[in-house]
């Protein structure tokens, strides 16, 4: 039950700005590691923005065009009361999985998990 996250940008980057001026758009990597538990894994974004609110969080697989399939798996989050209790939960299909090590759901050997979140611009 672990997921690591990287941040690929942070948010006192003015580049990341939206075009509204309102947003920061993060972005990152998310590696995942021990077992998945049933209901979600928990997903911190805590040190991302301090005091801002999240308003939306996209995860999706980036698996390279090579030979190699997707998993198939989708992945939603979920947000918590705070920046470190989010959620990440994981379809197959339209079944949510149940509680099982990562390393035996047949994950491709080049998965990689990559997200995008969006907090709202402290004045």
């Amino acid at each position: 039950m672990a997921i690591t996250v990287a941040f690929a940008s942070f948010v006192n980057d003015s580049s990341l700005m939206d075009m509204t001026n309102r947003e920061f758009i993060v972005d990152g990597t998310l590696t995942l590691s021990g077992t998945y538990p049933t209901n979600g894994d928990t997903l911190s974004l805590v040190g991302v923005a301090p005091g801002s609110q999240l308003t939306k969080m996209e995860i999706w697989e980036n698996t390279p065009a090579t030979n190699a399939p997707a998993s198939g798996y989708a992945f939603v989050f979920l947000p918590g009361t705070t920046l470190a209790n989010g959620l990440m939960e994981m379809f197959n299909g339209t079944t949510q999985v149940t509680t099982q090590a990562y390393a035996s759901l047949s994950l491709p050997t080049n998965f990689a998990l990559r997200f995008r979140a969006w907090f709202f611009k402290e004045i």
